[in-house]
């Protein structure tokens, strides 16, 4: 690894260090997550500019250039996006921390460049976003990134008889995920799953899923979707976002009644 290095890349947190500088937690393009060290007290230009959603050019200088790891500093930022209205929204700014944070204790799934894509295109997404526009947009978001982890269950058919979710010849309205078995279920075959961890969702909440899985994210962006079948949605993709990261996610904690 060069000592000079130069990537795309997100703030997603700022935090004091000793009384001048801070510690800065980079989403990168090509290294997933970086911490980096900003030098320089409140009125450092260079300082106004690493702000927190701030997207852009970030140049990395390394002390070690054989350990990335460590002794990593920020001499420059060329923000090309601000996001501004994250600090004007309070659910744009949950929704943001909350994709920050599960990002930050799942590694970037493993797929830096992957995961960049996701969460940058979120983030310019839910810039212009208004109203139940950004909670859906979240929803999509986390839905996405349990296919980057890999444990995006078949959102299609049901998990037991393979029957077509889409079909107009299922009986009842209430499809029933199960954790354990990480699947779909029709109301015929739900009956006879007996698992903890059960979700109740109707077939507008769980074909919105399918249709976030099959479309690009330009086409799914314009599928609506009820209040009602939204709250189910936003309920599964919290629990699944939490068994992802292995414990509680503070965003969710402290947004309860915002997100």
């Amino acid at each position: 690894m060069p000592r000079n290095y130069v990537t795309e890349a997100i703030v997603f947190s700022v935090k004091p260090l000793g009384e001048l500088n801070s510690s800065v937690c980079f989403l990168t393009k090509e290294r997933g997550t970086v911490y980096a060290t900003l030098y320089g007290g409140a009125k450092s230009k260079l300082r106004s500019l690493v702000s927190v959603w701030n997207a852009g050019t970030a140049y990395f200088y390394c002390k070690e250039a054989d350990n990335f790891e460590r002794n990593v500093k920020i001499s420059d930022f060329d923000v090309k996006r601000y996001h501004l209205s994250f600090r004007e929204n309070l659910y744009k700014s949950y929704a943001a921390s909350l994709a920050a944070e599960l990002i930050i204790k799942t590694k970037c799934t493993g797929s830096f460049e992957s995961c960049w894509h996701l969460a940058s295109g979120f983030f310019d997404g839910l810039e212009i976003a208004q109203g139940s526009q950004c909670e859906r947009g979240l929803v999509r978001f986390l839905w996405r990134y349990m296919e980057l982890l890999g444990i995006q269950s078949d959102a299609s058919s049901c998990a037991s008889c393979a029957r077509s979710f889409d079909a107009g010849n299922l009986t009842g309205d209430a499809v029933v995920y199960s954790a354990v078995e990480n699947g779909f279920f029709c109301p015929s075959c739900a009956a006879r799953e007996d698992s903890a961890n059960r979700f109740m969702l109707s077939l507008e909440a769980v074909r919105y899923l399918d249709a976030v899985s099959r479309l690009s994210p330009h086409e799914s962006r314009s599928f609506e979707v009820s209040d009602g079948a939204l709250g189910e949605l936003k309920r599964l993709v919290f629990f699944l976002s939490e068994q992802a990261a292995g414990t509680k996610l503070q965003s969710l904690a402290t947004g309860m009644g915002i997100l």
